[in-house]
């Protein structure tokens, strides 16, 4: 394979690692809406005995939300490379669960 070649492989490879990113940022959830659940999915969860939800439990949190626990993956997915969006998205969690926010 010539220098040529392999250039052209990278980039398109680049591009549609890049372009797949797009689609996942664009069937994400919004931020809010994930801090909101998973913030009051560890709540619950904190509030058992067992420090574990039930499949109930957790099913009664998205359905509140109206989500599901692949949107909740999606969004993951979509920003895992955003260390600092990430962080920021992990310290309202703990903010929220902190200030003990209400269950929706």
């Amino acid at each position: 394979m010539n220098t040529q070649s392999l250039y052209l492989l990278v980039a398109t490879t680049l591009l549609l690692s890049a372009n797949c990113a797009a689609d996942k940022k664009s069937e994400a959830i919004d931020r809010e809406v994930f801090v909101g659940v998973y913030s009051d999915l560890r709540i619950a969860a904190v509030e058992t005995d067992s420090g574990s939800i039930s499949f109930a439990g957790r099913d009664s949190i998205l359905d509140a939300f109206g989500v599901t626990q692949e949107d909740l993956t999606i969004f993951l997915e979509a920003h895992v490379e955003d260390l600092e969006f990430m962080r920021d998205v992990w310290n309202d969690i703990e903010l929220r669960m902190d200030r003990g926010d209400q269950i929706n």
